[in-house]
């Protein structure tokens, strides 16, 4: 099911039963929930950088298999990000290391020919305290000073709340309503 309600800066593709509050997150591995910590040795993302018209076009052919969860979730960017010139947008396909060959398969037989992968484990490194990203966001919304300092220890905070118990069950995202959302707790 393609989920896209106009305000989000992502467009999702996610199975149905990934839309109601309260649902529990995609990431499973032949059934299973992943634990926190297979969440961070396993989890990421085939990364495609194209033209958006392009990616709605991949993104109505690689429903089906969102469907019949061969493929976890997608998203991608309504438009382009200003950090890659504002010409290319970014499509993530989601899935546990241990399936990434049978994803790109699908994706290959669509006409993907560029391979990048990145573990989720790298983003929230980005994200964290001294990350580009998360530095990059700061300076890009004039944020400095104190105030810098509790969005990093804010930051912190969160990943420890949230991944610091190994063996719980994983619920880092879920799709609510076209929308990502961190896990209800927080």
């Amino acid at each position: 099911m393609i989920v896209d309600n106009g305000q989000d800066h992502f467009i999702y593709v996610c199975h149905p039963e990934f839309l109601y509050v309260g649902a529990k997150s995609y990431m499973k591995y032949k059934g299973m929930w992943l634990t926190n910590k297979e969440y961070l040795e396993h989890w990421g993302k085939w990364c495609i950088l194209d033209e958006r018209e392009q990616l709605d076009e991949l993104a109505s052919k690689l429903d089906p298999y969102v469907e019949r969860k061969a493929i976890p979730m997608i998203k991608f960017d309504r438009v382009p990000p200003q950090n890659l010139g504002g010409q290319t947008c970014v499509m993530l396909i989601f899935c546990d290391d241990r399936e990434r060959e049978e994803v790109w398969q699908i994706l290959s037989s669509f006409g993907v020919s560029l391979k990048a992968w990145f573990y989720d484990r790298q983003t929230m490194e980005m994200w964290m305290p001294g990350g580009v990203l998360l530095e990059n966001w700061l300076t890009e919304q004039g944020i400095n000073g104190e105030r810098a300092e509790k969005v990093r220890e804010d930051a912190r905070r969160r990943f420890t709340e949230q991944f610091g118990r190994e063996d719980a069950p994983c619920h880092a995202w879920e799709v609510v309503m076209g929308q990502a959302v961190g896990n209800k707790n927080e």
